[in-house]
């Protein structure tokens, strides 16, 4: 029986539902050992504690040493505990409901003591695991090709459905003001958002997507229907998962975990000012004549307050 690990990765294994996880186990349960039998009867019929426990807490469940544990999921296919257990979480973010999310975030409260329950440390703490994948992700290539991308465009088709549309609305209002660009924003799914699409025939425009779990079907739609025009696409989303990623020329990962139904936009936030201003570094007199253009307007138009 061969229990060595393997070399893929959990993109490579392709397992981004429920259903083909739960069938990749099965398919090798003919050589498991009575450990690893154990093991996957558990996480087969609890996937969603398996997901959020410790190594250990999976192997106290079955009576096993962590080391088991550990052994198992590289004989699964992954490279370690921490990949298996984001495989598994990213399924469940992308397929529960706001309900099980509530459900899930409260169950986890009532069973911490009093004195250990700190919610904002803990939303705190995940922001700073987002920001830290945010660090080990990051392409300083793509976001180059990015820039010159955006430079070369007549016109930016910027999306963002449903929780994504506070990032689309905040990147068209930077976007506008620094890059000087032409800009469409669809952060709504009417079906008249695709008729602003009807002038772009003839334009040279680039398409900035942003898509989280739950995914809306919307946003790949939009995407699909503007990649017809072979415009390039350049997405904004959580990781390798994310059925942007197939979709896209340019991908840019910004996490967003979040302790609850909740979502965690501040990685993304990061992104967009990153662009921004990465931007501004490299076509520089481009965009501080259009910001000098945005300040005679707003004093004319009297933006903002004086006191």
């Amino acid at each position: 029986m061969k229990l060595e690990a393997y070399s893929l990765t959990a993109a490579n294994l392709k397992l981004n539902t429920k259903q083909a996880f739960i069938q990749h186990i099965l398919d090798k349960q003919d050589d498991y050992t009575k450990v690893y039998r154990k093991l996957a009867n558990v996480l087969l019929n609890r996937f969603v504690d398996v997901a959020f426990m410790t190594a250990q807490q999976w192997a106290v469940s079955v009576d096993t040493s962590e080391v088991s544990v550990i052994r198992f999921v590289r004989f699964l296919g992954f490279n370690g505990y921490p990949e298996f257990a984001e495989n598994l979480r990213q399924i469940i973010r992308n397929e529960m409901t706001m309900v099980n999310y509530a459900e899930l975030s409260i169950n986890k409260r009532s069973n911490k003591q009093a004195e250990d329950d700190n919610l904002l440390l803990d939303i705190i703490k995940t922001e700073e695991q987002n920001f830290n994948e945010l660090i080990a992700k990051f392409s300083p290539q793509t976001m180059a090709e990015v820039i010159v991308l955006l430079n070369n465009a007549e016109r930016l088709v910027i999306i963002g459905l449903r929780s994504s549309a506070a990032l689309a609305t905040y990147s068209s209002y930077m976007f506008m003001r620094a890059l000087g660009k032409e800009t469409i924003t669809i952060n709504d799914s009417g079906e008249h958002m695709y008729d602003c699409l009807l002038p772009l025939e003839n334009k040279k425009a680039v398409v900035i997507a942003f898509g989280y779990p739950r995914y809306p079907a919307k946003t790949l739609d939009l995407v699909r229907h503007l990649k017809a025009f072979n415009f390039p696409v350049i997405s904004i989303t959580g990781d390798e998962l994310s059925p942007l990623v197939g979709l896209s020329d340019h991908v840019i990962y910004a996490p967003s975990h979040s302790v609850s139904f909740t979502d965690s936009m501040g990685a993304a936030t990061v992104i967009i000012n990153t662009i921004v201003l990465e931007y501004m570094n490299k076509f520089h007199e481009k965009s501080l004549d259009r910001i000098k253009q945005f300040e005679t307007l707003a004093s004319e138009k009297n933006y903002y307050w004086k006191g």
